[in-house]
């Protein structure tokens, strides 16, 4: 079965350190890709995504606008973030570990998602049917060449480098 990510449903959002005294949250707005879902054998699925880096949203204009920058995710050098499953195992009922393939900044390395499928339903509106997931990972900025490091007078690090990352999917049945 063949779904493409609703990217007006679908989130990609992450959280930071700052200063080492709060927690600094954003998102991605702009996410899509496509599933693959073998609904009597889930880890046959798979899971192609991307996400455009220019749709980095803080609430803190200037600091978009930082982040865009070869400081950060070089957005003019690397506008797309993406993911490839490699492999799909089904821990119980409802969750799974989605492994793969995460591209960044110029870096791809392995990262597990660990997954819950939330459901599916068919929209009253379009009668499509849909089905949602919450994925969750951490990375370390570092690992993927993001290696900013400004200090206060105190030595605090303004940006944290664990990067929590919580993805919010809702999917479209296309055939």
């Amino acid at each position: 079965m063949s779904w493409e990510i609703d990217r007006f449903h679908s989130v990609a959002e992450f959280a930071v350190q700052h200063l080492g005294i709060a927690t600094v949250r954003g998102k991605f707005t702009d996410v899509s890709g496509t599933i693959e879902m073998d609904p009597h054998d889930p880890e046959r699925s798979s899971v192609r995504a991307q996400i455009a880096v220019n749709s980095i949203d803080t609430s803190a204009p200037q600091r978009d606008a930082h982040l865009r920058t070869a400081d950060f995710f070089e957005v003019v050098k690397y506008p797309t973030i993406t993911f490839n499953s490699t492999q799909i195992r089904h821990v119980d009922t409802n969750r799974f570990i989605i492994a793969g393939d995460l591209s960044l900044h110029g870096v791809t390395r392995q990262v597990q998602l660990r997954t819950i499928y939330n459901g599916a339903a068919q929209d009253h509106l379009t009668n499509a049917w849909r089905f949602g997931l919450r994925a969750i990972t951490k990375i370390d900025r570092r690992d993927y060449g993001m290696t900013y490091k400004v200090t206060n007078n105190a030595g605090m690090a303004l940006a944290g480098t664990e990067i929590q990352i919580e993805l919010g999917v809702e999917a479209i049945w296309t055939g």
